[in-house]
Parts: C-alpha cells; sequence; structure tokens
C-alpha cells in the first residue's frame, strides 16, 4: 500500500526531473552554444579596434606596388585567422547540439528514468474515500482499489513523454536556426572583408570593412540574446506544462476522490472510441472555418475595387516607363548594396550563377586551341544577358599562365586603324594601320596568346564600307586563329544581320548563343546577390483585384499568392529573361525599410508596359533598330543608314533625346541608347519583327 509520504517522494523525483531538464538546456544551449556565440562577437569587437601603425609592421617583398602590405592583405588575413576559425567552431558546437537533440541522446536519460519510475509503481492503489458530510456519524474507512499505474500511465507519464519529445524538437530547431543565422553572417563578412581588396583606396577598404564588422557585431548580438531568451522561454514552458500534468494526476490521490480518479479513467476509455457525430461535427466547424478565412478577405477587398473603379483610380505608369526614366533609381540604397547589384566579382563566386549548358562549349574552344588546333569562338546574346561574365568564369577557370588581353570596343575604336594601333598595343605586335598588315605582324608576336573583343558589334556599319571592314576583320580572325585564340562578343541583333550578310558563324569554330534565361535563375541570382549583403528582406504584398479575380477566376490556384513569388513571377515577364535588365528591376523596387533600417523593402512593380514606346514614327524606330544593331553612331551615320527625306532625321533624334531613348555625348557626338532603354526597346524591336 501506498502511503502519502510515497506520493510526497514522487512529487521530490519529479521536481527533480525538472531541474535534470533545466540543467541540460543550461549545459548543451547556454553553455556551450551561447558561449561560441560571445567568442564571435568578442573576436569581431576586437577587430573592430584600430589598426597597429604601419611603421610597426614588417615590409615584405610581396609589396609589389610600393605599399605597406598590411594596407592590402589586413582585412583578408583577419577574416582568414581569427573571425573564421572563430565563427566555425561555434557553428559545429551548435550543429553538434542539434544533432544530439534530434538522435534522441539529449534526452535519453530523462525518457528511460521517467519510464523506470512509472513502471516501479504499484498496479493497485487502496485509497481512503473522503467523508462527503462532517456532520454524519463516520464509520469505518472505506478503501477502493484503483489502477495506479495505469492512471500515472495515462494521465502523467503519456503527456510529460510527448512533452520531453517536443522540448528536444525545439532544442534542435533553435540549434539549427542559430547555425542557420551564423553561416549568413559569415557570408556578410566574406563580403565586405574579402571584397573590399578589389578597391586601391585605403580609406574605401577600411570602410567597407567596418561596415562588415558592424553589421556582422549587431547580427551576433541580436541572436545571442535571441538565443536567450528562447531557452528561457523554453525552460518555463516545460516547467509549466510538466507541473500541470503532474498536479492532474496527484490531486485525486492527495485529496482522496477515488470515484473521480475512476470516472476519468472510464471517460478516456470512452474518448478513445471513435464517435460519428463527433468527426461530423468537428468536419463541419472546421469547414465554416475555413470559409470564413478565405471569403472575408474577398469581400473587404471586393468592396474597395468596386469603390476604387467607380472614382476612377487606378495605376498610371507602366513599368518600361519605371526604367526608362529611372535614373536615381537606387540612390535611396546604401553604395555596398548597389555595388552588389553590378558586374559579378570573380573572386566571390556565391554571386555567380552556374550555366554549364554555356560553359561547356566555352571551355571546350579553350581546351581545343591550348591542344594546338586552330579555332575561334564567338558568343551572341542581347545586351545584358551574361556574355561578358561567362566569359570571364570560363578564363578565370582555364586560361592559367597564358597571356591573355581584353579589349572593350566603344566609339573610340570604330575605324580600322584605331583598333588596329589598340590590338598591336595589348599584343605588343609592331604598329600595323590595317587588319592585313597586324595580321603579317602577328608570327613576330612569338608566344600564343588570347584575344578578347568586347562590343564587336560596333566595329560594323550598315553601309558599304562597313560591311568591307567587317569582312576584312574576319578575315584576320581566320588567318591569325592558330597564334591567337579570338573570342569575340557581340550582340545578337548585329550577329543575326552579319549571319546574312557575311555568313559569320563560318569564321568561328564555336558560336554560343547566350540566350533569354528562366525565372527561376534570375531569382536565384538575385537573391544568392542580396543573401550576402547582411540586410533582411520583405516584399510588400500586391493586392490584386478582387473584380479581376471573379472575372478570371481560374488563372490563379491560389487567389492571395505571395508577394515575393508573385514579384518574381512578374519579373521574369518584364525583363523578358535579361539579367541586367532583372537587376535594374530590383533596384528599382528596392528601398531601405525606414521602420526597421536593417531591411530592404521590395515593391510591386506595375503590371502595363507603358507608353514610353508609344507614337514613335516609323523613321525614329529605324533609327531604334540602328542603334541597337550597332551600339554607337553619329548622326551623319544614321543619316547614310535611314535615309529618309526631307530635312533629315534631326528632328526625330530631338525627340528621342526627350523621351529619354537616346543619349549623345563624346568627343565625335555619337548617339547611344540610353543604357535603361536598352532593354525594352530591344523587346519592342523584337516584338515588331524590325530586329
Amino acid at each position: 500500500m501506498i502511503l502519502d509520504p510515497q506520493l510526497a517522494r514522487l512529487a521530490e523525483w519529479f521536481a527533480a526531473l525538472q531541474g535534470r531538464a533545466g540543467e541540460l538546456l543550461d549545459q548543451r544551449l547556454r553553455g556551450d552554444c551561447l558561449g561560441g556565440l560571445e567568442q564571435v562577437a568578442l573576436t569581431l569587437e576586437q577587430q573592430m579596434q584600430p589598426a597597429p601603425p604601419p611603421e610597426e609592421a614588417l615590409v615584405t617583398l610581396a609589396d609589389d606596388d610600393n605599399r605597406h602590405p598590411l594596407s592590402r592583405t589586413r582585412w583578408r588575413a583577419v577574416l582568414e585567422h581569427e573571425i573564421r576559425p572563430a565563427i566555425h567552431g561555434a557553428r559545429d558546437t551548435l550543429n553538434a547540439t542539434a544533432a544530439s537533440f534530434t538522435g534522441g541522446m539529449a534526452a535519453a536519460g530523462l525518457l528511460t528514468d521517467l519510464a523506470r519510475t512509472v513502471a516501479e509503481e504499484p498496479e493497485l492503489y487502496f485509497l481512503d474515500r473522503a467523508a462527503e458530510d462532517s456532520g454524519v456519524a463516520k464509520a469505518g474507512p472505506v478503501q477502493i482499489a484503483v489502477p495506479l499505474r495505469r492512471w500515472l500511465e495515462e494521465v502523467f507519464a503519456e503527456p510529460v513523454r510527448g512533452l520531453i519529445i517536443e522540448l528536444t524538437r525545439r532544442a534542435a530547431a533553435l540549434a539549427r536556426d542559430a547555425a542557420a543565422e551564423l553561416e549568413r553572417i559569415e557570408t556578410v563578412l566574406d563580403y565586405h572583408l574579402f571584397i573590399v581588396e578589389d578597391s586601391r583606396e585605403v580609406e574605401a577598404r577600411d570602410e567597407s570593412a567596418h561596415t562588415g564588422l558592424g553589421h556582422a557585431i549587431r547580427l551576433v548580438r541580436t541572436l545571442s540574446e535571441r538565443s536567450a531568451r528562447d531557452v528561457r522561454r523554453l525552460f518555463a514552458w516545460f516547467v509549466a506544462e510538466s507541473s500541470a500534468r503532474m498536479d492532474d494526476a496527484l490531486a485525486p490521490l492527495r485529496t482522496h476522490r477515488p470515484d473521480e480518479l475512476m470516472q476519468q479513467l472510464e471517460a478516456r476509455a470512452a474518448r478513445a472510441r471513435p464517435s460519428w457525430l463527433r468527426a461530423q461535427r468537428d468536419r463541419a466547424r472546421h469547414g465554416a472555418s475555413a470559409l470564413y478565412t478565405r471569403a472575408a478577405p474577398l469581400v473587404r477587398e471586393l468592396a474597395q475595387d468596386m469603390r476604387r473603379t467607380l472614382t476612377g483610380e487606378g495605376p498610371r505608369i507602366g513599368y518600361w516607363d519605371l526604367l526608362i526614366a529611372g535614373e536615381d533609381r537606387a540612390s535611396s540604397l546604401p553604395a555596398i548594396y548597389r555595388r552588389l547589384f553590378g558586374e559579378v566579382p570573380l573572386g566571390l563566386s556565391d554571386l555567380y550563377q552556374p550555366r554549364p549548358r554555356l560553359e561547356a562549349p566555352c571551355r571546350k574552344v579553350f581546351e581545343t586551341w591550348l591542344a594546338g588546333q586552330r579555332t575561334a569562338l564567338l558568343v551572341t546574346g542581347d545586351r545584358g544577358a551574361g556574355k561578358r561574365t561567362l566569359v570571364n568564369r570560363v578564363r578565370a577557370e582555364l586560361h592559367g599562365e597564358l597571356p591573355m588581353h581584353w579589349i572593350s570596343m566603344g566609339p573610340h575604336l570604330a575605324s580600322e586603324a584605331r583598333l588596329c594601333a589598340a590590338l598591336c598595343e595589348a599584343t605588343g605586335a609592331p604598329y600595323a594601320s590595317s587588319f592585313a598588315e597586324f595580321a603579317r605582324m602577328v608570327p613576330l608576336v612569338g608566344k600564343r596568346r588570347v584575344l578578347i573583343l568586347e562590343n564587336a558589334e560596333q566595329l560594323f556599319v550598315r553601309t558599304p564600307e562597313g560591311l568591307a571592314r567587317m569582312q576584312a576583320f574576319l578575315d584576320m580572325v581566320r588567318v591569325t586563329d592558330e597564334a591567337m585564340l579570338w573570342v569575340v562578343l557581340m550582340a545578337a541583333p548585329a550577329a543575326t544581320l552579319l549571319e546574312t550578310c557575311l555568313r559569320l558563324p563560318l569564321y568561328f569554330g564555336q558560336v554560343v548563343e547566350v540566350p533569354a534565361e528562366t525565372g527561376r535563375f534570375i531569382e536565384n541570382m538575385i537573391r544568392s546577390r542580396h543573401r550576402v549583403s547582411g540586410f533582411g528582406l520583405r516584399f510588400r504584398e500586391r493586392r490584386t483585384p478582387a473584380l479581376q479575380r471573379l472575372r478570371r477566376p481560374f488563372t490563379r490556384a491560389d487567389m492571395l499568392p505571395d508577394p515575393g513569388e508573385e514579384w518574381f513571377i512578374d519579373l521574369e515577364r518584364m525583363c523578358a529573361g535579361n539579367l541586367r535588365q532583372a537587376l535594374d528591376y530590383w533596384l528599382l523596387s528596392a528601398r531601405l525599410d525606414p521602420k526597421t533600417e536593417h531591411d530592404i523593402l521590395v515593391r510591386p512593380l506595375p503590371r502595363r508596359r507603358g507608353t514610353a514606346l508609344n507614337d514613335l514614327s516609323l523613321s525614329q524606330r529605324q533609327v531604334l533598330v540602328s542603334l541597337v544593331q550597332h551600339g554607337a553612331l553619329t548622326e551623319a551615320q544614321l543619316q547614310e543608314i535611314v535615309r529618309s527625306g526631307g530635312g533629315g532625321i534631326g528632328p526625330e533624334i530631338d525627340d528621342l533625346r526627350r523621351r529619354h531613348l537616346v543619349d549623345q555625348g563624346g568627343p565625335g557626338g555619337f548617339l547611344t541608347l540610353r543604357p535603361t532603354a536598352v532593354g525594352p526597346v530591344t523587346h519592342d524591336l523584337r516584338w515588331r519583327s524590325m530586329i
């Protein structure tokens, strides 16, 4: 027979079990994990201290630019030898803690002790029934046998076992989330402390590094405080819930209410049996709740849309208007954030999105030429499609110590003599004034080398002289492709025209066409660049008009889509797979959240194209076609190509400049497409079958 002191010992054992759970959380989470985070924070704060004066450090032979070596390599050394080991140590501790909780090893002792203690209790417990009325004469004590072990198993052990399992699950999730956040902080430091060596200015490098350290310290401190708070809340939750289960189990035993205990056991057995009526009632209740949850927002939105339709409110600007006129589109963003959405730095591989289908043929050209065979590479695609980034990636992987020269064509190199002078200067060949003469000088250079020519469409003008110049260039490529590997980058509209006029692909061993990318690729590219910035990310919801959803109810499976998912779906349609245009739209939409100052808030883009390219004359569209195909032209060259009658094309060009579609500048007054207008103009002209 169990006496009341024995019940008290059961309660004391349970209090000790709760204490062991608290010690487990203290040892695994507060001690090991939070200790590692604190060490990371101290390491970062130490690096924020001023650097030692330059005269206190040794100058080595590696100082190849007559500057102190620590002025260029200090931050990289700090990252590799001080910060990264601390972060990796803390992250390994967090992962090990999460694994111990997930595998059940951490809480195995608690579960074993719980099962053993309940199993050691007697099967039956003889409980005295309490007197119900003190005024009635008391008879002898009435003892009732109750199934104590079953009672403790169902009312106490089973719920507490579930609480311990939930405790370990939450502790593992807490450790995993902290490890993932620490990995994100390391990526932030990689960008700010590794990429700063691209800059030649000491102040710029130090400013970027201190910005990254400040971000990282704030993130680590926030993570440590949040984790400590979550651990305290987790233990308090476990103590409250488990104590309630113990009170429920001991209350009938302490107050000597065997009838209540037996009634609860019978009720539990009855509830365990399935009830058809209860199942139908629960199903109806859940269905009504779900229907109200989905219908209430729709009714509210429908009322708002009807009001806006009656008042005539609606968007007045299109996404092409926004892109073409967006001069200061990213002025509200930090400079270090805007830099992430420019050209991909080769030193930060996380920003590059692999394109195996395009990389393989480019890599094969390099390998074929290095094996001694004659070949050349032509890469075509719209401006902003990623031709330069693709070639940069392949040459960085394969060229090794091979001499390599990169020439970017522009209006200053559009003539044959100037381009030959640039080729001679790059390769060290004697001066040549024509492509044929340069081809004769190539054997004098000696060593084989790679020559990359970017924006080659600017060498071609749609005139007899322009076709002759391009033919001479292609003949030079064919004659010299054994001593030089020619990699020519050309815009797709010009390449299409030259394929018809001069059979362009016959002069190259491999032609790689860079196509428009998918929406998934563009989303991965943008999100990977954003992740290294250290900022949070939120998308502002676009309220899809309820009237539109009612008119076309089957066009969407989800009536209230995710804002981020919907934004990237719209982006794929707007930019037509052009990477540069997608990045421009991101900078147009992204703003620093004024509420937090640590998050990037992305606003929804308009759905309509707008009116920027409407009401253009045929002569104006022909001017745009010429600039898309050739890059930069003078007004006289455009006049010769377009051959419009009357007073020339000057008024048409002036109107295009007022529309922010064309810019004019440089010593020769060359006309070029506005950079933000290249994508919309190319897309519009291709839709009209003019290119």
